[in-house]
């Protein structure tokens, strides 16, 4: 492998000049790609020289914007520590929460169509972030080709994430966008070795609502319908998930049916059951989501 290809780093990529002043602390930290595969949880082919090529870190102060939508693209950040929003805001102003990369996912990828990020990245909480040239990555991938394959993996799983909140919402009622956020976040906290039952809420309601395209107050009733129901509990912004396979039932009540030793259900009065099919059919999904799509993520809570 030639010199020049044996360090890649933010401070060599000219477009990204503005990270290398953003960089705090962290200037001269580096993380190596092997270090970086880890962090992506995917295998790092068995090369010597991948331990020596090097990104550079970023830290980003809760509430500072990582990049702005419409900034000229130049770099994928894969998150490191802490937790970040991002936002698309339409011509009148208004704002919508696309999601909320935390440790191991990849942002600014909606930028290497059109050669503008389509988003604006903030952070949550005190956080960390590997800078990823795009320019030095295609040069990666062009002399490893096993790296091409990784970086689909991680592509690929971000539009997963992406069909999954789709199907979310278009075919769940508000307690079950809320069950199936809480039950996602709980699989991901899981994932990075933190408890899936107890956890903080790093968003508001607020942003969970613009998120699940529900009000605020929506979100709050569906949380305290939910801690009456015995499921959750809520203390402002901690939530302890007290039965999971309950949770899981708001989403898909027929699992529910299922469990061993479960009393049979309670007929339902004459004068209601009109009320109660309308709640069934807001609650049960329209259609059956292939293997591994969306109710994979929900399975382990």
């Amino acid at each position: 492998m030639s010199d020049a290809l044996s360090h890649y780093d933010a401070f060599d990529f000219e477009t990204a000049s503005q990270d290398a002043a953003s960089v705090h602390a962290h200037e001269g930290t580096k993380v190596s790609v092997r270090d970086l595969t880890r962090l992506l949880q995917v295998d790092c082919p068995d090369e010597a020289w991948l331990a020596r090529t090097t990104f550079a870190l970023r830290r980003v102060r809760e509430g500072e914007a990582l990049v702005h939508a419409g900034e000229k693209f130049h770099s994928l950040y894969v998150v490191r520590s802490g937790c970040f929003k991002t936002v698309y805001t339409d011509l009148s102003g208004s704002e919508q929460v696309l999601g909320f990369p935390m440790c191991g996912d990849v942002m600014g990828a909606d930028g290497i169509d059109t050669g503008q990020y389509g988003s604006t990245a903030v952070s949550l909480d005190t956080s960390e972030v590997v800078i990823v040239p795009f320019s030095a990555l295609a040069r990666l991938t062009d002399e490893c080709p096993q790296f091409e394959t990784l970086l689909y993996r991680v592509l690929s799983r971000e539009l997963v994430r992406v069909q999954t909140m789709a199907w979310t919402l278009g075919t769940l009622g508000a307690e079950g966008r809320v069950a199936a956020f809480l039950l996602a976040l709980s699989a991901r906290l899981g994932e990075l070795g933190y408890s899936r039952k107890s956890f903080n809420l790093r968003m508001t309601r607020h942003e969970i609502g613009s998120y699940l395209g529900l009000q605020l107050e929506t979100v709050s009733r569906a949380l305290s319908a939910l801690n009456a129901s015995g499921v959750i509990e809520v203390r402002q912004r901690s939530v302890d998930i007290v039965n999971p396979a309950g949770l899981r039932g708001v989403i898909d009540p027929s699992t529910l049916v299922a469990r061993k030793g479960a009393p049979p259900p309670e007929p339902v009065p004459a004068r209601s059951a009109t009320a109660h099919a309308r709640r069934v059919r807001m609650l049960r999904p329209r259609f059956q989501p292939p293997a591994g799509f969306a109710w994979q993520q929900f399975a382990a809570a």
